[in-house]
């Protein structure tokens, strides 16, 4: 097991090697993602998706697709042009996630999915509350509360994954959610209707790679320091400066040496990550051969 020093930008360490937080991290992260681009394959099927069972407001159109986000800020842009649907089997996105401002949009979320009818999945993994669910298309989707107060390290993880709270309890990371808890929370009359909250964000990304050295070395370069790095689970991810360090992930779960998906897939085209130095709009391709804008991040 591996657990990678955190060294942001100035140099400081944050977790020591059995995973002990040793400094507070900084109060901001240094890099923060933008807009997702997604090839689907009926774009009116995706957009009722998107806004009539996520809660997206349609933004109209932007760069060729469907804009989509919150009435402040486009977040998700749909193209269409996909064949089938996304390829589990190839390399790319593995699920993006949206971070929500406070526990009473999550919990709202939680409501209003299971009123649906909707299928997913609550799962707490402590440093964050997550549901996961799946498009029309496959596209993976999380919705995170980001809840790093509740963390308070890592187990030495020398057979399997597990994580200790902030009260020295010992969870598995990967527990499942008590909804009714996360219900309990929510004000009687709230609207389950209304359109996700101002404040919501692209909060991380998470991929499939046929070699996680290759792309923890790649996006290292770009700015985000490495985190966890567990060759015996297939597993690493990668943080941006702040108190919360699962900004990006990647994993071996589809296998070694996966080939990236047909080009008539469902599948993340583009995406947006605002950095630190970076003085002018530039488009490149990542490892998993997905274009990325990246951009001068302007901080609060």
């Amino acid at each position: 097991m591996q657990i990678d020093a955190v060294r942001p930008a100035d140099g400081r360490q944050e977790h020591s090697a059995d995973g002990r937080s040793v400094q507070e991290a900084p109060a901001q992260d240094r890099l923060r993602w933008g807009m997702v681009e997604f090839q689907v394959r009926d774009i009116i099927r995706s957009t009722a998706f998107w806004c009539d069972v996520l809660g997206f407001v349609d933004r109209g159109r932007n760069a060729g697709g469907k804009a989509l986000g919150t009435t402040e800020e486009t977040l998700v842009i749909l193209h269409e042009g996909a064949g089938g649907p996304v390829d589990r089997r190839a390399a790319g996105l593995y699920h993006v996630a949206f971070g929500v401002p406070d526990q009473i949009e999550f919990s709202r979320l939680l409501a209003r999915f299971s009123h649906q009818r909707q299928m997913f999945s609550p799962i707490d993994h402590t440093m964050s509350k997550a549901i996961y669910l799946n498009d029309p298309d496959g596209i993976g989707i999380e919705f995170a509360l980001e809840t790093p107060e509740r963390f308070g390290r890592f187990s030495e993880m020398t057979h399997d994954f597990s994580v200790y709270d902030s009260d020295g309890c010992r969870r598995s990371g990967r527990d499942l959610l008590d909804v009714r808890a996360e219900l309990k929370r929510l004000a009687e009359g709230t609207n389950l209707s209304r359109p996700i909250a101002s404040g919501t964000c692209v909060a991380h990304l998470h991929f499939q790679v046929p070699r996680i050295e290759e792309a923890l070395d790649y996006f290292q370069a770009v700015g985000f320091a490495r985190n966890l790095f567990l060759p015996h689970f297939g597993f690493a991810d990668m943080s941006a400066g702040s108190a919360y360090t699962h900004r990006l992930a990647f994993n071996l779960w589809a296998g070694r040496d996966i080939l990236p998906p047909d080009s008539d897939s469902a599948r993340l085209i583009r995406y947006s990550l605002f950095a630190e130095g970076v003085t002018d709009d530039c488009l490149r391709s990542d490892p998993f051969d997905i274009d990325m804008l990246l951009r001068p991040l302007v901080k609060d």
